[in-house]
């Protein structure tokens, strides 16, 4: 009897738990792809922000992560050098059964120097 009162209970807090470790671990990859992508415009100065994103969401699709939107901003040069500072923005929803929709919007900048060519 009073497992039956505590076990909705228990479940509820298990499936949040799993729910938060999936979103920890969905803001994670995007936080890697944003990485790697920014890996790749230091390589290739030259890329656009569409390529960029195509990149991003290349690599995001295979991982099962879709509406990620990715930006671009490069700072004027100084130096010899210029900054990229790319921005990923990320909604991750939880869902429930029977309960209504929880988002959590999540948003990383990585900042890359970009060498001169």
């Amino acid at each position: 009897m009073e497992f039956a009162l505590i076990a909705p209970f228990l479940m509820v807090l298990l499936f949040g738990i799993f729910a938060f470790g999936w979103a920890l671990n969905a803001m994670s990859s995007v936080r890697y792809t944003l990485e790697t992508s920014s890996r790749a415009l230091q390589m290739k100065n030259s890329l656009t922000q569409s390529e960029i994103q195509a990149i991003a969401t290349q690599k995001l699709l295979a991982m099962g992560l879709k509406n990620v939107n990715v930006t671009i901003v490069i700072d004027p040069k100084s130096g010899g050098f210029q900054m990229a500072h790319l921005t990923a923005r990320y909604a991750f929803v939880i869902e429930f059964p029977y309960f209504d929709q929880y988002p959590i919007h999540y948003a990383t900048t990585v900042t890359v120097p970009l060498v001169a060519s």
